[in-house]
């Protein structure tokens, strides 16, 4: 279930040019970054460069430290997300664009249908479509599918609500106050990983084994 070279070729091949000169790689594995590279250079276009001063958390090390995902990676998998195919939704092709994003971010993905129960308590009420990913790449996935997905149609929902506000209304609000918990959350990610890196030695001079 590992994706190949030649699967993210075919991949990348398949985009139109406006789509292959959003794909920012920066944010790709060095894997997919490679893969994306060799395309957009047979096709003669301009990639899109990292800004010098990003916002995003670099890794420690300069660059995703990188690692071979076992063959069987589908038996331990972890879902993505979930999309369930209620009257009225778009189960199916959400589920397939979230596959895409995925893929052209470099994490190797499953899209897994499980249909409707008859009679089993533990059996979803309606079809549910699952993008698996590997245990290991599980918070890569989630991030890339925040970003790419979730995040934009948020923007788009706190937009409409602000236009539904009145002047008095709107004044009350502020970036800081509705993004506090959103910053809290990152601040403790960070402190996280960074408390067991150093629990761990780990240092810019002396990066991890591959696993």
């Amino acid at each position: 279930m590992e994706i190949t070279p030649e699967e993210l070729k075919r991949y990348y091949a398949s985009l139109s040019d406006e789509l292959l000169e959003d794909v920012d790689p920066a944010d790709l594995t060095e894997f997919a970054r490679q893969c994306y590279q060799g395309e957009v250079e047979r096709r003669g276009l301009t990639p899109l460069a990292a800004p010098p001063s990003s916002s995003r958390l670099a890794a420690p090390w300069g660059e995703e430290p990188a690692f071979e995902v076992e063959p069987d990676w589908l038996a331990q998998a972890s879902c993505a997300c979930s999309y369930s195919a209620v009257p009225g939704s778009h189960a199916a092709p959400d589920a397939a664009r979230a596959q895409d994003v995925l893929l052209a971010a470099g994490v190797p993905c499953h899209l897994s249908v499980i249909a409707a129960g008859h009679g089993d308590e533990e059996a979803p009420q309606f079809d549910e479509y699952r993008v698996m990913v590997p245990a290991s790449l599980n918070f890569k996935a989630l991030s890339v599918l925040d970003r790419e997905i979730f995040n934009p149609q948020l923007e788009d929902d706190y937009r409409a609500h602000f236009a539904a506000l009145s002047d008095q209304e709107l004044r009350a609000l502020s970036p800081a106050v509705i993004c506090s918990g959103l910053l809290d959350r990152m601040q403790r990610l960070t402190r996280a990983y960074e408390d067991e890196a150093a629990r761990r030695n780990f240092s810019e001079e002396t990066p991890p084994s591959n696993v």
